[in-house]
């Protein structure tokens, strides 16, 4: 029952646009899943307590 992670920290340093746009797909990704997962984890909760 963790949390979801944290978002991805955006370098300090001048980053080009298909570096960008990579980390952005990585982090939408991982926050996508762990979404669905809290999604999932909620409708099991709500079947076992009915």
């Amino acid at each position: 029952m963790s949390e979801c992670g944290e978002l991805s920290d955006v370098p300090h340093r001048f980053i080009p646009d298909a570096e960008a746009s990579r980390l952005w797909a990585q982090d939408r990704i991982a926050f996508r899943d762990c979404k669905r997962l809290d999604h999932a984890k909620g409708d099991t909760i709500k079947a076992l307590i009915q």
